[in-house]
């Protein structure tokens, strides 16, 4: 993914369109946003300003203005109630003075031409950043790992290449990894009682540019206990993208690649194989529980189903309660996105 390009340089012949456009944001956002909305709506007006031919040439500034802060509070969860600053669609459409169909169709138009979606790292909000699990996930020989985890020299290079957003901190390289093996430890020493509510993001596999245009997110948040194995992992998440045909897959827990010492691979039992020593040591996914990972809250790993079509999902561990409630577990607490078609050859 390329790096959008943030900044309020504008042709010269579109400057009155862009400050007669931007002072109708500043002036909601100063109402019922903050100044990091208002600078990220600043620059995606600027973005559509520098486009040749401008999609604002034509059309009405508060149209314009709707559409762009609509789009850009998409990106980042503006209209869910859960998110501070929050602003219900309607209330938007509203104060813009501006049909929801109208609004909604402008969004649309701003969004296919800014090439952007929901948590799309290039638009979203510095604050928001950290916790945007699409911005840091890359894969490295085929080993999906968090690009905070690697050294200063890969991160340069991924950000360079607009894999990352920036350069994590210098100090995060210098985390003293005896009190980080020491918090997971305590996480894990009464957890197989505990409950595990994972958000699994679909990142990657064959599905068409059409399906990602009405599915700009594809997740599921499920929700497994401690004592749950992998393989029960594997099964509920199977269920939660409608997938019908077996296929081998693997989990990608710890490390910084495939041949970091600390990286762990679990599947089925008839992969395992002791003849590549190159590669991350391999596990039996049905003899390992959810709480033997070591796993505490805003981790993430990795899950790679059908190696084939390679799809390539993302579980970040949102919550872990100490206590499993009274239910049936593992189960499926929300979905977000249509499920792709298993096989890339259907329509």
């Amino acid at each position: 993914m390329g790096k959008a390009n943030k900044s309020e340089n504008v042709p010269s012949t579109m400057q009155e369109k862009f400050n007669a456009i931007v002072a109708i944001t500043d002036d909601f956002a100063k109402q019922h946003l903050n100044e990091e909305y208002a600078q990220m709506i600043r620059y995606a007006t600027a973005a559509l300003c520098r486009k040749r031919p401008s999609p604002l040439v034509s059309g009405k500034e508060k149209v314009w203005a709707c559409g762009i802060t609509h789009a850009i509070g998409m990106v980042n969860f503006l209209f869910d109630a859960s998110q501070k600053p929050y602003v219900g669609a309607k209330e938007i459409y509203n104060w813009f003075g501006v049909s929801a169909s109208t609004g909604q169709a402008k969004s649309k138009q701003v969004r296919d031409i800014l090439n952007t979606r929901q948590m799309d790292p290039n638009w979203c909000l510095p604050s928001k950043i950290d916790r945007n699990p699409l911005a840091w996930m890359i894969s490295i020989d085929g080993f999906i790992v968090d690009a905070r985890t690697l050294p200063r020299h890969i991160q340069e290079a991924a950000h360079a290449q607009g894999f990352i957003p920036y350069i994590p901190d210098a100090r995060e390289e210098n985390i003293d990894t005896k009190q980080v093996s020491s918090h997971s430890k305590s996480k894990t020493d009464s957890s197989t009682d505990a409950l595990y509510i994972l958000d699994v993001f679909l990142i990657d596999g064959p599905i068409t540019e059409k399906f990602v245009a009405k599915n700009p997110v594809v997740s599921r948040t499920i929700e497994i206990k401690g004592s749950n194995t992998l393989s029960e992992l594997h099964k509920i998440i199977f269920k939660a993208f409608d997938r019908h045909d077996e296929h081998m897959y693997e989990f990608q827990v710890g490390g910084r690649g495939p041949q970091d010492p600390n990286a762990r691979r679990y599947g089925l039992k008839q992969a395992i194989s002791s003849e590549d020593s190159t590669e991350a040591p391999y596990y039996d996914a049905s003899n390992t529980q959810i709480a033997s990972l070591g796993l505490s809250i805003e981790d993430a790993f990795g899950y790679w189903f059908d190696f084939g079509d390679d799809w390539w999902h993302q579980i970040n561990v949102a919550k872990i309660l100490d206590e499993t409630p009274s239910g049936n577990y593992p189960r499926i607490s929300k979905r977000v996105g249509a499920s792709p078609p298993q096989y890339a050859d259907f329509d």
